[in-house]
């Protein structure tokens, strides 16, 4: 066991993944949100109080868009309600102040998850509040310095209307390799899109977000209960 464990020095060693993944991102969300045309400090300010990665760039794009907060709300809801399975592995019996039972589940990302669950485990509330406040660090660093950054690009620099798409492109490509049933989810994609495409293009996104997330309900495999049985009793 380290020596400094539960020190400043140690948690910023342990969560070295977590910032070569925030601080490029991060940047990218602070030169997207400057690109849209939102003052420099909305960037970190927005990583700061939102913190929720992906929604993040999803969120600027709406508001830009002029979307309802209806529409933003469940938009937001549906990215996020992954988070709510986290909950079981959590070490929540850690928490103890009531600014840690408010900030623990608040800064808990998808990074910081995995971290917390593969190998660093921490023991103490101290060393959890360490993990996950030097992650948020990260990305509002990374969106504070893309944002000062972005204000210096020419306004004839093309390319920053992409960096959502490219985004979900590659989580979708990255997510459909590890999985099982990858013709299932790309059919369920394009029926979504297709979905989306007939509803009109300010509610294209939640369209079809809604509606993939009701095939990949429908279609998920689940065992079959004449097969369940056989087992069963092939083993009694």
């Amino acid at each position: 066991m380290s020596s400094d464990k539960g020190t400043l020095a140690w948690a910023v060693r342990v969560t070295v993944p977590v910032a070569m993944g925030y601080l490029p991102l991060g940047m990218a969300f602070g030169a997207y949100a400057v690109s849209l045309g939102f003052a420099p400090y909305l960037a970190p300010l927005t990583a700061l109080v939102v913190f929720a990665g992906s929604i993040e760039f999803l969120l600027v794009g709406l508001v830009s868009a002029g979307a309802g907060l209806i529409q933003i709300a469940v938009t937001t809801l549906l990215v996020n309600s992954r988070h709510i399975f986290y909950g079981f592995s959590y070490p929540t019996h850690l928490l103890r102040s009531p600014f840690a039972k408010f900030y623990g589940p608040y800064a808990l990302t998808d990074e910081a998850y995995a971290l917390i669950n593969s190998g660093v485990r921490p023991t103490t509330q101290h060393e959890l509040m360490l993990i996950q406040g030097i992650s948020q660090f990260y990305w509002v660093f990374g969106a504070a310095v893309g944002a000062v950054a972005g204000g210096l690009i020419p306004e004839s620099f093309d390319g920053f209307d992409f960096a959502l798409t490219g985004l979900f492109t590659l989580l979708f490509v990255s997510a459909l390799s590890a999985a099982s049933q990858r013709v299932m989810i790309v059919l369920a994609a394009l029926a979504s899109m297709a979905v989306g495409l007939l509803l009109p293009r300010d509610l294209f996104l939640l369209g079809a977000m809604l509606c993939y997330a009701v095939l990949c309900v429908v279609l998920v495999k689940r065992p079959r209960h004449g097969r369940s049985s056989q087992t069963a009793e092939g083993g009694a």
